[in-house]
């Protein structure tokens, strides 16, 4: 069993977008975590990371001295209304940061916030190499519901995605 980390959670905001920023681009260029190719600035961020959003809250995690150790939000899973009743959830962490129930704090604490917002379904898009991910959403009660083969490309290497499902 892994002990509860002594972590808090803060709602995202634009101070913390470069932090985000560096660490998307930590994965991006290290890992196939991240399906981005090039580095993301600051209004790519914008974009699809939720700030301020009352409906989709987007958190950054701490440690016991403030220190940012990652960040865990949802958005939409699809922008199509019949989707409404689905979420997408990310959480990503300093790679110091990996390895110690910090992940799984944090997709416990969105969960609430999945369930207030009426939402039944939270999806987690995950590379099939990425079995870090992949065990720790299996723990947390996710099923694979979808598998995609050679659905993308980074570094000259075909990628698959696998679908992970939580019904609430």
């Amino acid at each position: 069993m892994v002990k509860e980390p002594n972590i808090h959670f803060t709602r995202l905001t634009e101070a913390d977008l470069p932090f985000v920023v560096e660490l998307y681009n930590h994965y991006t260029l290290h890992s196939e975590a991240v399906y981005f190719t090039e580095p993301i600035g600051l209004d790519d961020a914008r974009r699809f990371i939720p700030i301020g959003d009352p409906v989709y809250p987007s958190f950054l995690i701490r440690d016991e001295r403030g220190e940012a150790m990652g960040l865990c939000y949802f958005h939409p899973f699809m922008a199509r209304p019949a989707y409404r009743i689905s979420v997408e959830v990310t959480v990503y962490l300093r790679p110091d940061a990996v390895g110690r129930g910090i992940g799984q704090a944090a997709l416990r604490h969105l969960e609430p916030y999945i369930r207030e917002g009426g939402f039944t379904n939270a999806v987690a898009l995950i590379d099939s190499g990425n079995t870090a991910s992949i065990h720790l959403v299996e723990r947390l009660g996710y099923e694979r519901c979808a598998r995609i083969r050679d659905v993308a490309e980074k570094w000259g290497r075909k990628l698959t995605l696998d679908i992970y499902q939580k019904q609430f």
